[in-house]
């Protein structure tokens, strides 16, 4: 839905497309982050029934979520991630309302953004994966688990506005440096 006071520009992917070329970031930033919206673009193309480029970004298309995704991208970029793994995501149920009307929790985006993806249903009446979460997680994965005998390095916690029932509503990450041949046959 849009707030009062908020402008919501819709974009095409070949906008975006043109943006991010225009950009100057670092060639790496540009492909993640095209790589995201283009999957954004391909799942909104199955729901609504059209072609990848005639799908109009709504609340995805505004300045916030390409900050948010470039961001994530370049976030990654400047630590050096070379793979991400990602554990099950968990499916709430219910409602959501948006540009579209209301819709089925999770929303039909994210359903086809997650397929073939490891998912858990959870107990929850929100929105516990966003459309945009699930491009990002999704585009960037490249392992199933994170590498035996990894060292954790960091982590770091992103809190949602809502306060869910059975969790915490937050995204936590970690950055893990890969142990030696040596480190995984330890003890």
């Amino acid at each position: 839905s849009h707030a009062k006071g908020r402008s919501h520009e819709h974009r095409r992917l070949r906008d975006i497309e043109a943006m991010l070329a225009r950009s100057g970031l670092p060639e790496p930033v540009r492909d993640r982050s095209l790589a995201v919206f283009r999957r954004l673009a391909e799942a909104e193309a199955r729901v609504h029934g059209l072609a990848p480029d005639d799908v109009h970004f709504h609340e995805v298309g505004a300045v916030d979520s390409l900050v948010d995704i470039v961001g994530a991208c370049l976030a990654l970029h400047h630590l050096g991630v070379a793979e991400v793994a990602v554990a099950p995501l968990p499916l709430g149920r219910g409602v959501v309302a948006c540009a579209h009307g209301l819709l089925p929790l999770p929303a039909p985006a994210t359903v086809e953004l997650l397929r073939g993806f490891p998912v858990e249903s959870v107990d929850e009446t929100l929105e516990t994966v966003t459309p945009t979460g699930a491009a990002l997680l999704t585009a960037w994965k490249t392992l199933d688990h994170p590498p035996a005998g990894a060292r954790l390095i960091r982590a770091g916690s992103g809190y949602g506005r809502h306060a869910l029932r059975t969790r915490p509503n937050l995204l936590r990450a970690f950055l893990l440096e890969a142990g030696s041949a040596a480190d995984t046959n330890a003890d």
